[in-house]
């Protein structure tokens, strides 16, 4: 299985100067930490060097795309869509989760068997976007949380046709 997690804005500004641009949000990494735990990671470069991401992220297997050396992490590259295929394939008993960046998430769409969204309440400063609207055509919503301080809302999308597996 290969899903999506990420968090945007309403504009779905997604980061900014290589972090997130809106206030610290416990109740979404928390979140983020759970559906997560147990499973495999994979991100870009950019999402890595993030200096508020923790590494190693403990109880999980991460994978970079990068041509360069990773610390606690493993170094893919290549097609984006084998590359993921191959550790679903690698991993068969885990979740491979695809965390970002944009252009990462927008390359592996076809893939997702599931996106777990986490919509910040409002609009930041953002430099890195998601065009929101392509990235969930195709799904539909099948649960909906709203944070306890009302800031976000935990939302998990369906593909309304499933992949085909291999």
């Amino acid at each position: 299985m290969i899903n999506a997690i990420f968090a945007v804005d309403f504009n779905g500004g997604m980061g900014f100067n290589g972090t997130l641009p809106w206030p610290h949000n416990a109740e979404d990494l928390a979140n983020f930490q759970r559906i997560t735990d147990g499973h495999v990671v994979v991100c870009g470069r950019n999402t890595w060097d993030d200096a508020k991401m923790p590494k190693p992220l403990p109880g999980r297997t991460v994978y970079v795309f990068t041509h360069k050396p990773v610390l606690h992490a493993s170094p893919v590259s290549g097609d984006i869509k084998e590359r993921l295929l191959e550790l679903e394939s690698r991993h068969p008993d885990k979740t491979v989760f695809v965390i970002g960046g944009a252009a990462l998430l927008e390359q592996a769409h076809d893939l997702f068997d599931r996106i777990y969204a986490t919509h910040i309440k409002g609009s930041y400063r953002a430099d890195t976007r998601i065009n929101l609207k392509e990235m969930l055509t195709g799904f539909v919503p099948v649960r909906a949380q709203v944070s306890k301080d009302f800031q976000s809302v935990f939302t998990i999308y369906d593909p309304i046709f499933k992949r085909a597996k291999t």
